[in-house]
């Protein structure tokens, strides 16, 4: 291949051959009925968006922890609005913008969905994260990673006694060390117990059956709960 002549020539080719490496990849996508659009972030002022009346969704427990990985790490997740400027996705992340006080969010606008669409997205959204879990082994090994380099591991949005759990290793802990003997044994109680009572007709009256309790003791935090 000819060598280009100018700068401006050797862009413009760059630029076709980036085109071509492109292409396919969409080509592909459409084939397996994917739809990829390029989305372009842009900083909108907090005033000019404003929640879905509508959303079924209770945030309000996550916005301080949220507020904190903003204040961490960034905002790196933009907010979904439409053309109205209503949030489709991001609800915490705008209620955490407010609690810190920022006056200008980044948001991503989504003029490609129906109306239908956004409505049934908005649920989606919140709806699918629900089907992961975590593998625990490897939590344990990533967290005890975080905390050889001293990184504060509240930061992970885990508490301090969530974090005692993660890294305790329940295969060396002993159930039996929680449990204790029944508060009050049976022979003990049958010790105590009144004479039986009878009603107005002479006949026994047959005492609410009960079962012992027992207690059991938290392997995190040490509190002691009645069974």
């Amino acid at each position: 291949m000819k060598p280009p002549d100018s700068p401006r020539a050797a862009f413009c080719l760059a630029g076709k051959e980036a085109k071509s490496r492109i292409t396919p990849c969409k080509a592909r996508n459409a084939e397996k009925g994917v739809t990829v659009k390029e989305q372009q972030i842009s900083y909108r002022d907090i005033s000019e968006i404003h929640p879905y009346e509508h959303n079924p969704r209770n945030n309000d427990a996550a916005v301080e922890p949220v507020a904190q990985s903003i204040k961490n790490f960034g905002f790196r997740v933009p907010i979904l609005i439409d053309r109205e400027g209503t949030i489709i996705a991001g609800h915490t992340r705008y209620k955490a913008a407010q609690l810190l006080g920022m006056e200008r969010v980044p948001c991503i606008l989504v003029d490609d969905l129906s109306d239908e669409q956004v409505r049934a997205y908005r649920i989606a959204d919140n709806k699918v994260a629900e089907a992961s879990s975590w593998d625990e082994d490897i939590l344990r090994i990533e967290m005890e990673a975080l905390k050889a380099l001293n990184v504060d591991l509240e930061q992970t949005g885990f508490t301090d006694l969530e974090v005692d759990g993660i890294l305790r290793e329940m295969q060396d802990v002993d159930f039996e060390d929680f449990f204790i003997e029944p508060v009050q044994k049976p022979a003990e109680r049958a010790q105590q117990e009144p004479s039986p009572q009878r009603d107005e007709e002479g006949e026994v009256r047959q005492p609410a059956s009960e079962s012992p309790t027992k207690r059991i003791k938290c392997p995190h935090c040490g509190a002691w709960i009645d069974l």
